[in-house]
């Protein structure tokens, strides 16, 4: 009989067993797809919940065992999605209740899910992410995998309208972390997410001058939203916008 999965450790040892795998099995099909982990740490991961599996790691359990990241985590059960046949040039409907289509190309028509950071908690992670944040304290949010999304991304909500026409309050966007001053330095023009003192914005980088001068420009796309000049030392933290992936229409 298989283990009450009342937990993510719990979830984790039925779910290698029902798979008819060993810990040693699951390390090589891990290894195999490009990671490292042993099969000690794997029997960790089935004994304590308290480890922190970093999500590349986890995204490669839930193939190996063909469920989602979410139900390790939680136990929740993944919803069913049906999704346009592979041939429709145009790709899947957004959503069971739309007529919309994303007009795009998908490596895989599979659901991945990323944690979410609501609008009501930017100010909180903005003060807190200094003292080693856990992203585990954020809900989860579905998005349909894409070509070139992270491994390891934050879906953040969109609140007010500096950066319109392009994103508009209400709107969900992917984002990827930089993880530090040397990547901050070399970061490419584009739109980011970046916590400096204890502020938390998402404005544009036309020309990145943090290396030469360790001052940038954050430019609003919407004129009424002003710029803003900001000093290397007073970052704290930044990621790049990849995609919208929830677009109200209006």
């Amino acid at each position: 009989m298989a283990t009450p999965a009342h937990t993510q450790a719990t979830r984790l040892l039925d779910l290698r067993r029902n798979a008819g795998l060993s810990q040693r099995d699951v390390a090589a099909l891990i290894k195999k797809g490009g990671l490292s982990l042993t099969d000690a740490r794997i029997s960790a991961y089935e004994k304590d919940d308290t480890i922190r599996i970093k999500m590349p790691i986890l995204r490669r359990l839930a193939d190996i065992y063909k469920t989602t990241t979410e139900y390790i985590e939680t136990g929740k059960q993944p919803v069913s999605m049906s999704v346009v046949p592979d041939e429709h040039p145009l790709g899947p409907l957004m959503s069971d209740k739309s007529n919309a289509r994303f007009a795009a190309h998908f490596d895989k028509k599979e659901m991945v899910y990323y944690r979410r950071l609501e609008a009501g908690a930017r100010a909180t992670f903005a003060e807190s992410f200094m003292n080693d944040f856990d992203y585990k304290d954020l809900p989860l949010f579905p998005v349909i995998r894409m070509i070139g999304d992270p491994d390891e991304g934050l879906v953040v909500d969109i609140d007010g309208d500096s950066m319109e026409p392009q994103l508009r309050s209400g709107m969900k966007v992917l984002v990827e972390e930089l993880p530090n001053v040397d990547y901050w330095r070399e970061a490419r023009p584009g739109i980011y997410v970046i916590i400096f003192k204890h502020h938390f914005v998402i404005k544009r980088i036309k020309h990145n001058t943090l290396r030469d001068t360790g001052k940038v420009l954050l430019e609003s796309d919407n004129p009424e939203g002003g710029v803003e000049e900001i000093i290397l030392d007073d970052i704290h933290g930044m990621w790049r916008v990849i995609r919208g992936v929830d677009v109200p229409i209006r």
